[in-house]
């Protein structure tokens, strides 16, 4: 795959960037199928969470604004832009009578969570407790560039020892899934972070691409919710892995696309990277989290210029300040909507789970 096209600049989350104030009695959004799948309108979307919805009637564009708040739309397509990043949708954008639709599980997991962090449910305690999982290890290295001589275990690992000296400075307690070059079980990893109580997850890669030496960026991912395929499922080569059973990660879908939109947005706009966006995958690492969770690709090895930087220790220094960076503007999140002011602006009925 190609670079991602070029988007507005990320701004910054903070405590004050939260959410837009929607009325309480908004109703929901009525459904409609299409294809099978349940769907909602954009302008409903909008009224439910208190946005302003601009775009033509007919428009194959429409944009959602708020305070601090943005997201663009275009019919047919999966590849959203929200406060200045790329995500991927797990369904297409439906057009219909004049009207753009969005899956109601896009709705619910995923626009939700980024335009209005907490919207309708119990809004959960500060993060104290973070469990970095620097990838691969031991046996397995991971991705590799033989012709740099560098591979992904080692500068996962060396990621992460950074990443913890930061946040343990920040007064988090940090635990790590490994902190020597040995193999660790994906499902022990899951189960180091529920020993530990953790309150968030973060596992640590870099990427690759066979015969591409070109493309680089940065890519969030979280566990696809319930219905949905990866993201990369919707290749025309690719076979459909839509799960119809919930896995014990998907109690936290709407805390894993915060986690994840904050640190997204810092990656690029901190790192200065190509945006290759945030998105879904059932991934091992996470199915079994008792905790919110993501899985980031810090960068391509396989990339001739991408790969001489992260070789560096000055480029890694900056991949640990900016995820670090991410985990403080999540946990700036949770703590503002504890606030009373925060408490009494969202509605207390949230939409339903399907």
């Amino acid at each position: 795959m190609a670079d991602s096209p070029a988007r507005s600049a990320p701004s910054r989350p903070g405590a004050a960037s939260t959410a837009a104030v929607a009325p309480a009695a908004a109703p929901l959004p009525a459904v409609r199928k299409f294809a099978g799948t349940d769907y909602v309108a954009v302008a409903d979307v909008a009224r439910y969470l208190g946005l302003t919805l601009a775009g033509a009637t007919g428009s194959k564009k429409l944009t959602l604004t708020g305070r601090s708040t943005r997201a663009e739309f275009e019919a047919d397509t999966r590849d959203i832009s929200v406060n200045g990043v790329r995500v991927f949708l797990g369904d297409p954008i439906a057009n219909s009578g004049g009207q753009l639709y969005v899956s109601r599980v896009d709705f619910e997991r995923c626009l939700t969570p980024m335009l209005r962090p907490g919207h309708g449910i119990a809004v959960r305690p500060s993060s104290k407790i973070i469990v970095l999982d620097p990838g691969h290890g031991g046996s397995d290295p991971g991705k590799t560039n033989t012709k740099l001589g560098v591979n992904e275990k080692t500068f996962a690992l060396d990621v992460a020892l950074r990443t913890r000296k930061l946040l343990v400075a920040g007064g988090h307690r940090v635990v790590l899934t490994r902190e020597d070059d040995r193999f660790v079980a994906l499902t022990q990893r899951a189960v180091i972070a529920s020993v530990a109580r953790a309150d968030a997850f973060v596992s640590i890669h870099f990427n690759a691409l066979a015969n591409d030496t070109r493309t680089s960026g940065v890519e969030v991912y979280t566990f696809a919710p319930r219905f949905q395929r990866s993201t990369n499922a919707w290749g025309p080569a690719e076979t459909n892995d839509t799960e119809h059973h919930a896995s014990p990660g998907n109690r936290f879908d709407h805390w894993n696309v915060v986690f994840a939109h904050a640190i997204h947005r810092r990656f690029v706009a901190d790192l200065k990277t190509p945006d290759r966006g945030k998105k879904l995958m059932h991934l091992a690492v996470l199915r079994p989290l008792s905790c919110p969770g993501i899985l980031v690709e810090c960068g391509f090895l396989t990339s001739e210029t991408e790969a001489r930087k992260i070789a560096t220790a000055e480029y890694r220094q900056q991949i640990a300040v900016a995820l670090a960076a991410g985990i403080g503007d999540y946990v700036a999140t949770l703590d503002s909507l504890r606030t009373p002011a925060a408490a009494g602006a969202a509605p207390t009925t949230a939409a339903p789970a399907r």
